[in-house]
């Protein structure tokens, strides 16, 4: 009992994080299915109804709230265990999460980024939610705002520009035509100023920003969208349709933790995304 009730709390702490059966099961290597009986039957062990069931996902309820709260010690005190544990029995590991289109520029530059004689192993994490780091769901993250949170250390970068861009071939009529992420995804500023903006004017919606490229590449919809123009400036099959909008203009900062951030891999991670960034993207350094 006790032991099947710490694996569905570590469950339910990841079910908490990610806020969807698929994302979190994957995450724990099971299927949907088993993560959903597994959190009824944490439900049952503990007495107390911890999540709605809603349309966009698993949402906590008040006291799915307080027990979260209650587990932060054991979620920190677990997190430092694995780190430990991963340090003893395999190359030290650094976990860095970005926005899509931060990572879609990484992923461009990754040679400058991770060597083959680095002793240590890199894991990417795309994600538009602020992951925690000081619970060490990662330990270096590239955000669009200064860390709040003591414990935490950042260098701020230079700024992301923001302009509409359309298909290289395609013709003036269409920058009146927009491409947009639909509502119910819309998580960015950039996405939902283009909501704001423009949303009557849409001709197709699509779920993420990496489909949005995709599509906007490829001429589809025959319409435009916004986009960083570290992106749009420099993909051959884009052409720039406007002019910069300023209100959409913002610094990135590269977040870590104060304690690990003196790691030999998690130094030289940070010092070459830094440098990669002022490197090529100048005043495009941003983040979404």
């Amino acid at each position: 009992m006790k032991v099947r009730l710490l694996d569905n709390l570590n469950a339910f702490l990841v079910l908490a994080a990610c806020g969807t059966l698929s994302e979190a099961a994957q995450r724990l290597s099971c299927s949907p299915a088993t993560l959903s009986r597994r959190m009824q039957q944490l439900e049952e062990d503990v007495g107390l109804k911890l999540f709605d069931r809603v349309q966009a996902g698993y949402a906590l309820t008040e006291d799915g709230r307080d027990v979260l709260e209650q587990l932060e010690p054991f979620q920190c005190a677990y997190a430092g265990f694995e780190q430990w544990l991963s340090a003893k029995s395999r190359k030290p590991q650094v976990r860095v999460s970005a926005g899509s289109w931060t990572m879609k520029f990484l992923s461009m530059h990754i040679g400058a980024l991770c060597k083959p004689e680095d002793g240590f192993e890199v894991v990417f994490i795309t994600s538009e939610d602020r992951l925690n780091i000081k619970k060490r769901e990662i330990d270096i993250g590239l955000r669009s705002s200064a860390p709040a949170e003591i414990g935490l250390a950042s260098k701020r970068l230079p700024p992301v520009e923001f302009a509409p861009y359309v298909a290289a071939g395609a013709d003036a009529a269409v920058d009146q035509r927009w491409l947009g992420i639909a509502p119910e995804y819309a998580t960015t500023k950039s996405s939902r100023w283009l909501l704001e903006q423009h949303g009557s004017e849409m001709v197709m919606q699509v779920s993420s920003q990496h489909t949005l490229l995709d599509m906007l590449c490829a001429g589809a919809g025959a319409g435009a969208s916004i986009l960083p123009s570290f992106l749009g400036d420099t993909s051959p099959q884009l052409r720039r349709c406007g002019p910069v909008i300023e209100e959409l203009t913002k610094h990135q900062w590269v977040t870590m933790h104060d304690d690990r951030r003196h790691l030999p891999e998690v130094r030289m991670m940070t010092d070459r995304i830094v440098h990669v960034i002022e490197q090529h993207r100048g005043r495009g350094a941003g983040a979404v």
